[in-house]
């Protein structure tokens, strides 16, 4: 956190951002026009694909290929149905992120998919042979993504022009970081704090006002134009805040809470019931044996997969590296892995030949912030014209698809620090290393180097105790926007 810049709490008067009632039903009549946009671009992507799936029965060799072809457009036809079975024209059509919808798209794909595959076989036996189900194999995965990434773009589109308005409860430590999480990932505005116990705002929320409890929220959500409440740790006592709570009408926004054990509660931990008091549930922080050949086997198929594919972007990149300055192709560098058994990481090289030697000297010029034992400098002058460049797109994690392979590491997973970096967590940090180190991770997707070295461990700790795959699936999917973005890439 950074240095405050005053000794007591800045309490000042939010800008009034309009009636909580028009802001709300905007915000509602917005995310209708969402959802219908959303119905109109799946049936339009699904039946663009049906199409393609027709000019794929030409070289397959489709025994029925026009039967396919109304077997598609019927499918993109009763897709939208599926779908608002699975709840994706939900109420938060407008706030959902894509990676939080994977899992119910996937499922409303292949639930459908199976339905017409049945039904085509009772109408016409014999319709659905081996060269079918091979295009099938192909089409689901191109009808998953597509729709994944078109939905997206419609709702990024719509955030743009009508952005979320948060108003957080509680503006303590917990408060401010949402916020600044919020304010670097999102599309969303903070419009403000409700607190009448406010510690001194963080630097980098000095604009963002805080408005008094005791005023009433329904006051706070009048003088914000808020759209959904945020319900953090507020310093009032917790008899107050419902007090207040349940003397507004918050019950016509969008109410979110933060739980008290956030650092541990992963997005997939389930809501339960005891006896009338809901609880949170998380997994058993072990993995089974069938969890980690499940894990390593999607390590090993995509690993190689990709390796194969990209062969030609590693002899690009090879001959790049030597055109540009002397030294070997890749760079090898001692990490620590899973079980504290150190292992040689592979990189392209990006560096001088003798950048680790220059480093010690170096040393005071570290501009990580919180950054414990790490080094980083956005200008290293030890970096080679195409090690920017590489690293920039992070084309230089190119390499540690090798060690995947290998098993040294996994595609998904803690960040692979250096071992004397590494040997510098104690405690229940240490629990980072439970699994393999990853060339992707929770603290790749939240801003690589503009992550605090404390808050990229506590990261690392949350994905290993929660594992799932489900939970790597939506990693991998968010790495690609963010390494697109170069967020936090040096």
């Amino acid at each position: 956190m950074t240095s405050p810049i005053a000794s007591t709490p800045k309490l000042r008067t939010a800008t009034p951002g309009g009636r909580p009632g028009r802001n709300l039903e905007d915000y509602g009549l917005e995310s209708r026009a969402v959802a219908r946009r959303l119905i109109s671009t799946d049936f339009l992507v699904l039946t663009v694909l049906a199409g393609a799936l027709l000019l794929l029965s030409h070289f397959i060799q489709f025994p029925s290929g026009g039967f396919a072809l109304r077997s598609g457009l019927l499918f993109a036809a009763t897709a939208p149905v599926a779908f608002a079975v699975f709840g994706l024209y939900g109420s938060k059509s407008l706030t959902v992120s894509p990676f939080d919808e994977a899992r119910a798209l996937a499922s409303s794909l292949v639930t459908l998919s199976f339905v017409w595959v049945i039904l085509g076989m009772l109408v016409r036996p014999g319709s659905f042979g081996r060269p079918e189900a091979a295009a099938m194999m192909v089409w689901l995965p191109l009808a998953f993504v597509s729709a994944l990434l078109i939905r997206g773009i419609v709702r990024g589109n719509a955030r743009r022009r009508r952005p979320e308005r948060i108003l957080i409860i509680g503006a303590g430590t917990v408060g401010q970081l949402m916020a600044r999480r919020v304010r670097s990932g999102s599309d969303a505005i903070v419009v403000g704090f409700v607190d009448d116990n406010a510690t001194t705002l963080d630097e980098s929320l000095g604009d963002i006002p805080i408005l008094p409890e005791t005023g009433g929220l329904n006051r706070a959500i009048q003088a914000t134009g808020a759209t959904r409440l945020v319900i953090a740790f507020s310093g009032s006592p917790s008899h107050e805040v419902l007090e207040s709570l349940r003397d507004s009408d918050f019950g016509r926004l969008p109410v979110s809470i933060v739980p008290r054990f956030f650092e541990i509660t992963p997005p997939h931990a389930r809501i339960s019931e005891l006896d009338g008091m809901p609880l949170i549930d998380l997994k058993s922080a072990q993995l089974s044996p069938a969890a980690r050949l499940v894990k390593r086997t999607l390590d090993i198929v995509v690993s190689a997969g990709a390796l194969i594919v990209l062969a030609p972007v590693f002899a690009a990149v090879a001959i790049a590296i030597k055109i540009d300055s002397p030294g070997p192709v890749f760079f090898r560098q001692e990490r620590l892995g899973s079980r504290h058994q150190p292992f040689s990481i592979w990189k392209f090289r990006t560096m001088r030949r003798d950048a680790e030697s220059l480093r010690m000297d170096m040393a005071h010029l570290n501009e990580m912030e919180g950054s414990g034992p790490l080094f980083k400098m956005k200008e290293d002058p030890r970096i080679t014209r195409i090690g920017r460049f590489l690293r920039r797109t992070s084309i230089d994690e190119l390499p540690q698809l090798i060690n995947v392979v290998r098993g040294s590491m996994s595609l998904v997973g803690p960040r692979p620090f250096v071992t004397h970096e590494a040997v510098q967590i104690q405690g229940w940090g240490q629990r980072r290393l439970d699994l393999a180190p990853g060339i992707t991770g929770l603290w790749q997707v939240r801003g690589r180097n503009d992550v605090p070295f404390e808050e990229m461990v506590q990261l690392d700790y949350m994905y290993v105790t929660n594992w799932s795959v489900w939970w790597d699936l939506r990693i991998l999917l968010q790495t690609i926007p963010t390494v697109l973005a170069q967020r936090g890439a040096s």
